[in-house]
Formats: C-alpha cells, sequence, structure tokens
C-alpha cells in the first residue's frame, strides 16, 4: 500500500542555511506513516534525517446560522458543530 500524494511537503531552508523539507501529514484520515512515506518519496535512496516533528490535535467549536429559519423571527435557530483537527508536521534533511 503507498501513500504518495497523501502528504504534501515544501522546500525550507534551516538556521545554519542548508536546504531541507517540511512534510505535512495532517487530518483525521492521515498518520505519521503517510509522512514518512513521503520523505522516502522526496529524498528516494539517498535517505534522511528527522530534524523535527510536532504534532497537535487543536479542537474548535462553529455556529452557524440556520438560514432554513426566518432571519426576523426572534426564535431563530443556530446550529453547532464542534470536533477537532489534527495537525502533523514533520522536518526532513536529505542525505
Amino acid at each position: 500500500m503507498s501513500f504518495q500524494g497523501c502528504a504534501t511537503h515544501r522546500e525550507i531552508y534551516f538556521a545554519d542555511g542548508t536546504k531541507g523539507y517540511s512534510v505535512n501529514c495532517s487530518g483525521s484520515e492521515m498518520n505519521f506513516s503517510h509522512c514518512l512515506e513521503k520523505a522516502g518519496e522526496i529524498c528516494n535512496t539517498r535517505g534522511y534525517n528527522i530534524l523535527n516533528q510536532n504534532g497537535i490535535v487543536i479542537p474548535f467549536s462553529v455556529a452557524v446560522h440556520d438560514l432554513k429559519k426566518n432571519p426576523y423571527s426572534p426564535s431563530s435557530a443556530y446550529i453547532s458543530q464542534s470536533g477537532s483537527m489534527t495537525s502533523r508536521n514533520l522536518f526532513i534533511k536529505c542525505k
């Protein structure tokens, strides 16, 4: 099973001026194995060093005005939704 194409990456430069990559595998359908798969795709047979990784679950709550109700009525309703978003990043440098 290949996860290529699921995670995204962008080229970055570290404080010492060397080039590296930030690999993003955020979302509920992915995990760090998606980041590792993308890192392998980026660096190919050279391999890579993991310099840092971070991940956080960010809770959110959203209230949306229910447009089906009469907007002029004092009893117009709101729909609320809550959940979380998972953010994951892997910082790598190819060997």
